[in-house]
């Protein structure tokens, strides 16, 4: 375990010299790695892990990501843990930070803005302390160096002469995780008007960042079709063209039941498709898992 950290800071200089195509240290920091540090993550059907030593070339600075696929499955978006390495190996850098690619490509030369601004948003919402507001610098001049820097939310330091046994890196992590587990929740807006507990909340952000994950939507639908499951409304019967492929997911699991951290999604049974109107209600209702009472109140009103 102690390897993710440790062999780059001792090899990746040496290796760079080197061919990049097939080397051993780059296809370990985009497998290997990465999977070791899946094995500590507490639910590994939700995170996913990923390294790279750069595309087609060395990069300055390689870095291993650990992503929540509620929220992004690429490191080129959103905001997720990733460790990122100086471009001398003097250190490595345990980061909360933001996916520059999306941003650099949108924004364009206001992208270092941007991201300076969001991560300032992100820090004020979630509870951190002072050695937590660490700067990066990886020591490097590139243009991704350059936004990593500025899209860093908190961070801490390894240096290559202190880095941490298994025990401290494990305990870091899950610590990073659970930071990025209250961000989730936190930057996910739920009705402030209903009398809700901590609990009730963070389980009703979850189940608003489930429905609307676009990777678990396209699941729900290439499975379940198009077809309104409460009111057989079919958007191409009504809009031709217009309304193929369109349809809401909705989560059907009770809110009640979300555990918080660890959770598993059957995309066969706890999702209905909903037309616009139908999924607009069911959330009006007290329980909106209950698929059932929204079919029995369209019955009684047809």
């Amino acid at each position: 375990m102690d390897r993710i950290l440790r062999e780059p800071i001792e090899n990746y200089l040496t290796q760079k010299q080197l061919t990049f195509a097939g080397n051993q240290l780059a296809d370990r920091l985009r497998n290997e790695f990465p999977n070791l540090l899946a094995q500590i993550l507490p639910d590994q059907s939700r995170y996913k892990v990923a390294g790279s030593p750069g595309k087609g070339n060395w990069t300055d600075n390689p870095w291993i990501a650990i992503l929540d696929t509620l929220i992004t499955d690429t490191p080129q978006s959103g905001y997720y843990p990733v460790f990122l390495f100086k471009s001398d190996m003097s250190g490595v850098y345990l980061s909360l930070n933001q996916g520059v690619t999306e941003v650099r490509e949108y924004y364009r030369r206001d992208a270092k803005n941007v991201l300076k601004l969001r991560a300032e948003d992100f820090r004020a919402k979630i509870d951190i302390d002072e050695n937590d507001l660490l700067e990066i610098d990886l020591n490097s001049n590139s243009s991704n160096a350059k936004l990593y820097k500025a899209g860093n939310i908190i961070a801490k330091y390894y240096s290559a002469d202190n880095l941490p046994n298994v025990a401290e890196l494990t305990a870091d992590v899950l610590r990073f995780l659970h930071l990025y587990e209250e961000l989730t929740f936190n930057d996910t807006q739920i009705d402030e008007k209903k009398d809700l507990t901590a609990i009730e909340k963070k389980q009703y952000r979850l189940h608003f960042r489930i429905e609307r994950n676009s990777g678990v939507s396209k699941k729900v639908k290439d499975f379940k079709g198009y077809i309104c499951e409460a009111c057989d409304f079919n958007f191409v019967d009504k809009y031709g063209e217009l309304g193929r492929q369109f349809i809401a997911a909705h989560h059907l699991t009770p809110i009640a039941n979300l555990g918080i951290g660890q959770f598993q999604i059957n995309i066969q049974t706890d999702f209905a498709v909903l037309c616009s109107n139908c999924h607009s209600m069911i959330h009006r209702l007290d329980d909106p898992s209950d698929l059932e009472q929204l079919r029995q109140n369209i019955m009684q009103n047809e």
